[in-house]
């Protein structure tokens, strides 16, 4: 059996594994395998990836769990491959592989419930090929994850009930390297599978007087030793959770679910269109809405279903009801429930809860088979089961011709014709003219076909690219010219921007090693989201939008030290007007359409500041830095209580003062209210604009005034991009500035929300009046407006400093530096606790600067300056994970040393 399991895995996945035609598509080539390939590059190197460079300016890869730095099956890589860069085609088989172990491990979970082999090898099949795995291919951590649900489901379940701790112990551990897998929703998820399953045990099984208190032990068992095995990951993603985007959960990220539409797809797999050429007549995404498990394998999931009710278990049905229902999200009933559970209310995309319906649906189908084929019959069912399949079929095709949705729904036929096959083979077999061993394979074979017909090389499993042109060392997206002409540069001391397809604006800088400030990662770091936002028009984690509103000539670009920009696209040249910059020059163009220009106005490394300015808050920080004030290379810009001790004296204080969203004076049009769709609701000046609009604020006088920044926050995510003028009225004295076109969003939501500054201005003693006029329709909502006082005098002009002898790594970096003045050193290196700072071989603190940058303090003269991460408690959690293996391994040998033992 799992040699027939292993050749239909090959089979299914023949084109990618054997041909260099097709590959997995999507995340699977943009994310999963840059991330991998870096951890493979330092493991075969004998370091352990805690930094990572190359995407996003530098990222602490320890914290992402989907990197599986101490995924078993992983170190696999390195073992295989240890004397060259990872290939694209060694992931794919690593995905196969767990396709390959889902079936296995539903194949013997089957089995404890089912004494015969087919039964069970098709609910075998039926899983691992099932449309909840297949249209998840790209998602490799969740395909990892869900591999590990039938082993670690049949170890808990027989831990449980034949009151073995042993199985528990190893259910706990198989636990443990699910979570290692990667994806952490799939693994609470199991956990909450679990509890179900144990409470219902001990209250409605038959053998619920004797599982209790055992069963909550056992359970907490479980947790609490796979929490410990997968230590060593779980602290340092949960430090990186708390400072990344993922920390931004609104209950409209949590409840995000499926229609009830996509159930249509669990035996009409075409209902939307899409797959075998057919044309997509509804916006629909297939990684999550594709539930298909064909006529048969759903006939025999009902079956399955309905004869363990009639066995008074009602766990089961009661189960894959929830589960579908949660999947739902807001479009069911359950999502305010869900939304305050604790650990529940961690992850977006509820659609994810179905995974758990189609595994216990493809359970369902090897019991539905196994009564089917095994059980003796009564008479009454040998007449009712082919009567109630052939109204079903005739309803269905009375249906399809009365609504004509043969015409609307590509597929319907051809369920007409498999169900009419079906029944053909199950009314032979009841009425003994088939054997019941013919009939299984029969419906087997049928589903296997259903399977390959509607999920074998279709866009969610493969693409028609070369793996080894689209993402490799030497090819991006089957041109190397350009990763050619940036390695030219023999300095190290840049980075790339790049606004192209993929793979530019993805994770491939993992893969090519060149430094990039792009990348693509649900925990990115909100800091550096929320900074590169500032500049650029991003969508999801830090993808630059191919719109025209990117500030290529911000400062902030170039602290980053941005010194190529790769452009993929002509018309976005010239919305830009790249051509005529006067701060990039083309230096470069490929064989396509890849330009590539240079800037020399980027920051190298490091610089020196004589002084610092304090403001109150990261928004407040942003916004300034965006403003035309501020000047990279002669404003230091720190967020008041990151900076103290000596470094205090030198730094000068930027009062602002907080405008309120909804303090309106007076409008024309507008309203303030809480914005919904923030986590924190907070409040808003927002409604669609129309030229000639206007609202008002009333400003008293500061108690210093002077010469005043106005800065603005906001979203507008529909063009035109808004046009204001902003005017200021003080003791019969008027200024105005403007009209200002803003860079526009790519959502509403304050989560997106980008700065611009409106003009500078003189405010005075008394009552200052604040009008915004909208020169042109369009939409905007404000959510905090600041006046920020500027300094009598400009920014001071650093002295004369120096850097040499500039050695970096991934998890450290040394310098030498002399200044001849006491000041501010900043380094262009994300700021991130775990980083250690010693200068002159003594401890010295990292200051956050300049938003998401490092900074020292240091005094004048001569200084050696080294810089190592080491992640904060990471020791610890990898000596527990470390003990509990060496725990398990020391209880697993005693057991089978006993057990050996001659009684």
């Amino acid at each position: 059996t799992p040699a027939l399991l292993f050749a239909v895995t090959l089979f299914f996945y023949w084109k990618v594994l054997f041909t260099n035609r097709a590959m997995f598509p999507w995340d699977a080539a943009d994310f999963f395998y840059p991330c991998f390939a870096f951890v493979h590059d330092s493991l075969r190197h004998f370091r352990l990836p805690f930094w990572d460079p190359y995407v996003m300016s530098g990222f602490p890869i320890i914290g992402d769990p989907e990197a599986q730095i101490f995924y078993p099956i992983n170190w696999l890589f390195v073992v295989l491959n240890p004397f060259s860069p990872l290939s694209y085609k060694m992931v794919e088989c690593q995905l196969i592989l767990h396709f390959f172990l889902a079936g296995l491990f539903m194949y013997y979970l089957a089995r404890s419930f089912v004494p015969d082999t087919v039964p069970a090898l098709l609910g075998a099949v039926l899983f691992m090929l099932s449309g909840a795995m297949v249209a998840h291919t790209q998602h490799l951590a969740s395909i990892n994850a869900m591999a590990w649900y039938p082993l670690v489901f049949l170890l808990a379940r027989r831990g449980l009930l034949e009151s073995n701790y042993f199985y528990t112990a190893s259910a706990g551990m198989l636990f443990g390297i699910q979570v290692l897998a990667g994806h952490w929703q799939h693994s609470v998820y199991l956990g909450l599978f679990l509890f179900l399953f144990y409470f219902y045990e001990a209250c409605f099984g038959p053998l619920r007087a004797n599982l209790w208190p055992r069963w909550i032990y056992q359970l907490l068992a479980i947790g609490a030793i796979g929490a410990a095995l997968a230590l060593v990951q779980i602290i340092p993603t949960f430090e990186l959770g708390r400072l990344s985007v993922r920390s931004y959960l609104t209950y409209w990220d949590v409840t995000q679910g499926n229609e009830p539409l996509y159930l249509w797809t669990l035996f009409l797999p075409n209902f939307f269109g899409g797959l075998n050429g057919f044309p997509l007549w509804y916006p629909y995404d297939f990684s999550f809405n594709y539930v298909f498990l064909t006529v048969p394998g759903c006939l025999l999931a009902l079956l399955g279903l309905v004869q363990t009710v009639r066995q008074r278990n009602f766990f089961w049905l009661a189960s894959t009801l929830l589960f579908i229902e949660l999947s739902l999200g807001r479009n069911g009933h359950l999502a305010g429930v869900l939304y305050h559970i604790p650990l529940l209310n961690l992850f977006r995309n509820t659609a994810t809860f179905f995974d758990l319906a189609n595994f216990v649906l493809c359970l369902m189908a090897g019991l539905g088979a196994h009564w089917l084929f095994s059980a003796p019959h009564s008479q009454r069912l040998r007449k009712l089961l082919p009567i109630s399949l052939t109204i079903l079929l005739l309803l269905s095709t009375a249906l399809g011709l009365l609504l004509r949705l043969g015409e609307r729904i590509h597929g319907w036929y051809h369920m007409l014709a498999v169900l009419a096959v079906v029944s053909l083979v199950l009314t032979a077999m009841l009425k003994d003219k088939l054997s019941r061993s013919t009939t299984q394979w029969a419906l087997l074979g049928l589903m296997v076909f259903q399977l390959c017909h509607y999920s074998m090389n279709q866009k969610f499993n493969w693409s028609i690219e070369n793996p080894r042109r689209y993402l490799s060392w030497e090819y991006a997206a089957n041109r190397k010219e350009t990763l050619h002409f940036l390695r030219s540069d023999p300095s190290n001391d840049f980075r790339v921007a790049a606004i192209a397809e993929y793979p530019w604006s993805g994770n491939g800088w993992n893969v090519w090693r060149i430094p990039g400030i792009f990348g693509w990662n649900p925990l990115t770091l909100e800091r550096y989201d929320r900074y590169i936002r500032t500049f650029t028009h991003t969508s999801e984690f830090t993808l630059p939008y191919g719109g025209a509103d990117h500030n290529l000539d911000s400062p902030l670009l170039d602290l980053l030290g941005t010194k190529y920009l790769v452009m993929g696209d002509p018309d976005l040249e010239k919305k830009l007007r790249l051509p005529q910059s006067g701060k990039f020059r083309h230096v470069f163009q490929n064989a396509t359409s890849w330009s590539t220009y240079r800037s020399d106005q980027y920051l190298s490394r490091g610089w020196f500041y004589p002084r610092a300015y304090v403001v109150p808050n990261e928004e407040i920080a942003l916004a300034v830095m965006n403003s035309h004030w501020f000047e990279a290379r002669r404003t230091l810009v720190i967020e008041k209580g990151d900076l103290s001790g000596e470094g205090s004296k030198l730094a000068e204080d930027l009062s602002a003062i907080a405008i309120r969203p909804d303090g309106v004076a007076a409008a024309s049009n507008g309203i303030a209210l809480a914005d919904p769709y923030c986590a924190d609701h907070r409040r808003m000046f927002g409604d669609w604009v129309h030229k000639g609009n206007w609202f008002r604020y009333d400003v008293t006088g500061p108690e210093r005034p002077g010469r005043y920044l106005l800065l603005m926050q906001y979203t507008a995510a529909e063009s035109p991009a808004p046009l204001l003028r902003t005017n200021v009225q003080n003791q019969g004295e008027a200024q105005s500035h403007g009209p200002v076109r803003l860079p526009m969003t790519y959502e509403w939501g304050c989560y997106k929300s980008r700065t611009a500054e409106l003009g500078e201005f003189e405010i005075r003693p008394g009552q200052n009046q604040i009008t915004l006029h909208f020169e042109a329709d369009s939409g905007i909502h404000i959510y905090s407006l600041w006046l920020v006082r500027l300094p009598a005098s400009p920014p001071s002009k650093p002295e004369t400093f120096s850097f040499d002898d500039f050695s970096a790594s991934a998890n450290q970096i040394s310098f030498n530096a002399q200044v001849d003045r006491d000041g501010f050193l900043l380094l262009n290196e994300i700021y991130y606790p775990g980083w250690e700072a010693m200068m002159d071989g003594k401890p010295v603190e990292i200051l956050r600067a300049d938003s998401i940058f490092r900074a020292l303090y240091v005094p004048a003269g001569t200084h050696h300056i080294e810089m190592l991460f080491r992640p904060r408690y990471f020791a610890w959690g990898a000596a527990i994970s470390l003990l509990t293996l060496l725990a398990f391994g020391a209880y697993s040998a005693a057991r089978w040393s006993q057990r050996a033992r001659p009684s």
